[in-house]
């Protein structure tokens, strides 16, 4: 038993210790349901659900799933909600759940979702069609003073002051039967959404930041979850600074990992571990006696794709090169990274006063990339004119380092507040005219 599963079993061991749980929920609103959960398992109760979801023209979804045993998650219940229902379903007794995902597909009906990008890749598994009308509490949050990321029972407590007692998330969710405690943390997951996103909707407005919020759900929720090599080579590389040549060996033996994990059904990790990725780069073997040899190579691997390897390993020197990035603050001179810091100081205080999560925005290290890379050579924009991150920072940034713009920056109740020549953010979102406008640069 693996130590996930080991973990998985204990908290599940004290999912079921305790008997007696109330499903009443601990927030009274008209849009969170208080009555207890339906367990669908028939797909006669699977029709009715869907149903009265098309009715209501909205649908809160999520599931909970096992993924670190196989390539692709496996779903061990659904959890649904509207304003008037919660139902839980177990898609281990019911072989056809196609009128979920034709309903999450539905653009009639708006899918309302936590970090949800993992649990909608179902719908496009299993009909091949795009979720559409989707809406992520978490990003929407990132655009309405909270931190990104941030979860769930943070953003209601933000917005209720009723803070969730904590559930078992880590369990055997492949386990049957489920406890009380397992149902309810599962129940909680759905049927505050409905409610949260009203009240986000209506700070959104205020805002002026609904359609930014809605273009950036339909970017991130749109599109399947293309494999990006990138994270795992530079975790697999474990900080050394490899040559090119080693390093597009390294990717390209991530990218064939993970074809291979594909095909298998198995985690990346399984087929093969970073520290072996690391052995085939510094060894390259040509024979399979050798591949076979290398530390800590499963063997399953290298009896089945040995070749495969090999050949890849053979053509290290015909794969093209990374492209050049930043990748710290080593690779800057001690002047750019002087200007550097000081620019992302400036950018994070006025998405701050905005209300936006510098994080939902940009990062420092493609901050620093842009700056050498693009803006200082040619001052190419930061981002595309179509993309909303352009109306939120991009065009400002272009005119603040062309010192056609200035920027002051004072302390109030909500935190920073930053006057931009007469115009006042304050971390509500809210614009107004400062009564003292400032023509000094921050």
């Amino acid at each position: 038993m693996s130590y996930r599963r080991r973990k998985r079993s204990f908290q599940h061991e004290e999912a079921h210790a305790d008997k007696d749980v109330d499903f009443k929920p601990p927030i009274s609103h008209p849009e969170v349901p208080s009555s207890p959960p339906r367990m669908v398992v028939t797909a006669e109760e699977l029709d009715e659900v869907v149903h009265e979801i098309r009715d209501a023209g909205l649908v809160a979804y999520d599931t909970e799933f096992i993924g670190e045993e196989t390539y692709h998650p496996r779903i061990c219940l659904i959890q649904l909600a509207t304003t008037d229902l919660v139902a839980i379903v177990d898609p281990f007794v019911l072989d056809d759940l196609t009128p979920i995902w034709e309903a999450l597909a539905d653009p009639e009906v708006e899918t309302i979702v936590h970090a949800g990008h993992v649990d909608l890749m179902h719908v496009r598994r299993e009909i091949g069609v795009e979720p559409q009308c989707v809406i992520d509490t978490q990003v929407a949050a990132a655009f309405a003073g909270l931190p990104w990321p941030v979860g769930l029972a943070r953003v209601i407590e933000s917005y209720t002051g009723q803070r969730l007692g904590k559930g078992h998330t880590f369990t055997n969710w492949d386990a049957r039967p489920l406890s009380a405690q397992q149902l309810r943390y599962a129940v909680d997951d759905v049927r505050y959404l409905p409610m949260l996103w009203t009240m986000l909707k209506g700070d959104l407005e205020q805002r002026g930041t609904l359609d930014w919020v809605r273009n950036e759900c339909t970017s991130r929720m749109s599109g399947g979850l293309e494999f990006d090599p990138d994270p795992q080579t530079r975790r697999a590389s474990k900080g050394m600074h490899l040559k090119p040549r080693a390093q597009a060996l390294l990717r390209a033996l991530v990218l064939e990992r993970d074809r291979i994990a594909h095909a298998e059904d198995r985690p990346h990790r399984v087929v093969l571990p970073d520290s072996s990725l690391l052995e085939l780069v510094r060894k390259r073997p040509s024979k399979r006696a050798d591949l076979i040899g290398i530390r800590g190579l499963p063997r399953p691997t290298g009896e089945r794709w040995h070749q495969d390897l090999i050949d890849l390993i053979a053509r290290a020197d015909e794969l093209p090169l990374p492209e050049r990035k930043i990748t710290g603050s080593s690779a800057e001179s001690a002047s750019d990274q002087v200007a550097i810091d000081a620019l992302w100081t400036v950018i994070c205080t006025r998405l701050l006063a905005l209300g936006i999560a510098p994080g939902m925005v940009i990062t420092r290290s493609a901050l620093a990339n842009w700056y050498l890379l693009a803006y200082l050579p040619d001052r190419t924009p930061l981002f595309e004119p179509s993309d909303w991150r352009f109306e939120a920072l991009g065009e400002w940034l272009g005119a603040f380092l062309d010192g056609k713009r200035r920027l002051s920056v004072s302390w109030g109740d909500r935190g920073a507040v930053v006057d931009e020549q007469g115009t006042v953010h304050d971390g509500s979102g809210l614009h107004g005219n400062g009564s003292q406008p400032s023509d000094e640069p921050s």
